[in-house]
């Protein structure tokens, strides 16, 4: 069994989004999400839910992306 990363427990290369991957852009992206919600809940005073939400889920989205991305690329040293 390889132990290195990127490889699949059966030796072959892994094909998509790894979990660490998905975890950094996690811890990256919903405190983004969470504190453009919780300003646009005072500047509005929550009244319109979409004027509240939409801005934290497209920042969140957008910064859950580019961590995605900067994962993905990846960089050859060699």
């Amino acid at each position: 069994m390889d132990a290195t990363a990127g490889s699949a427990p059966d030796g072959g290369e892994t094909s998509g989004l790894d979990r660490t991957a998905l975890a950094y852009a996690l811890l990256f992206s919903v405190p983004v999400w969470v504190g453009v919600t919780v300003m646009m809940l005072k500047v509005t005073g929550g009244r319109p839910l979409v004027l509240v939400v939409a801005p934290g889920f497209a920042l969140g989205g957008g910064v859950f992306a580019l961590v995605l991305l900067a994962t993905r690329g990846g960089y050859d040293t060699t």
